[in-house]
Formats: C-alpha cells, structure tokens, sequence
C-alpha cells in the first residue's frame, strides 16, 4: 500500500512542472468590440491599432498570470 502512496506523491510532484502557457488559453475580445469600447471613452483607432492594443494587453496579461503563479525561484 506504501508503494500506491508514493505513486499518487509522484504525480502530485510531476504535475508542479506544469506548462503554464497552455493554461493560458484566453477567450480575446473582438476587433469591434475593443474598437467600440475605445471610442466610447473617446480615443478613435483604425482596426491595425486596434489589434496592437489587444495583442499587447493580452501579453501583459499572459506575463502577470506567470509571475503570479510561477513559484518563485
């Protein structure tokens, strides 16, 4: 029965060694929406600045879930 024991530990240890980028699987925003939100508080983008923002912002994001959840070193 030990030996079950330790298997279980085994794969609770292996499973810390997670890829976390493909838990990173984000449901993005549509071009018109960001683009409807941005005007909405005033700043008018054409629909190429528009993917810019968003692909920045989700990188932002993408770094800050890392730092969080990636133990410290």
């Amino acid at each position: 029965m030990s030996n079950k024991k330790r298997e279980k530990y085994s794969d609770v240890v292996s499973s810390s060694k997670f890829e976390l980028e493909q838990m990173m699987n984000f449901q993005e925003m549509p071009l018109d929406v960001a683009i409807k939100k941005l005007k909405d508080v005033g700043i008018s983008v054409s629909d190429q600045e528009a993917s810019d923002i968003l692909h920045f912002l989700h990188t932002i994001v993408k770094i800050i879930i890392k730092e969080f959840v990636t133990p410290a070193d």
